[in-house]
């Protein structure tokens, strides 16, 4: 059975993302593991008037636990169920990533595909992937 490891983040792209991974998964006889990672609220969240790193965190984890909610909504829409799901608090996401990457026989994610200023400021975290991960990447344009 192939393990396909579909890392997500909050994207209006993220129901072709899992509608791929749900096709390629039925088509190897596989399995999904949805993954979110946060991470730890910025200790300047404590400047801001009536915000606390306690609140921030549990924010994220509150907005991930929905994000993977969703998700499984997608899939259950194509039919697909053969799913776990993982929402882990990290200090990298994309150390996250490729870390359970090892655990996986395949990535699938997504991409802004930024280019020019944006990409030099906010990197691309899939091409990291993409060349750190022990296994074959399938990167979708969002």
């Amino acid at each position: 059975m192939t393990r396909i490891l579909v890392p997500l983040e909050a994207s209006p792209g993220n129901p072709r993302v899992l509608q791929l991974a749900a096709a390629m998964a039925t088509s190897m006889a596989g399995s999904l593991t949805l993954l979110h990672v946060y991470e730890p609220p910025n200790a300047m969240v404590g400047i801001v008037p009536g915000a606390t790193v306690e609140g921030e965190a549990a924010a994220d984890e509150s907005a991930g636990k929905e994000l993977l909610d969703g998700a499984l909504a997608v899939l259950a829409g194509v039919g697909f169920s053969n799913v776990d799901v993982m929402l882990e608090r990290r200090p990298s996401v994309l150390d996250a990533i490729i870390e359970e990457a090892r655990r996986f026989d395949m990535v699938i994610m997504g991409t802004h595909g930024r280019r020019g200023f944006d990409r030099a400021v906010f990197g691309s975290i899939a091409e990291h992937v993409v060349r750190g991960a022990p296994c074959p990447v399938v990167t979708i344009h969002l």
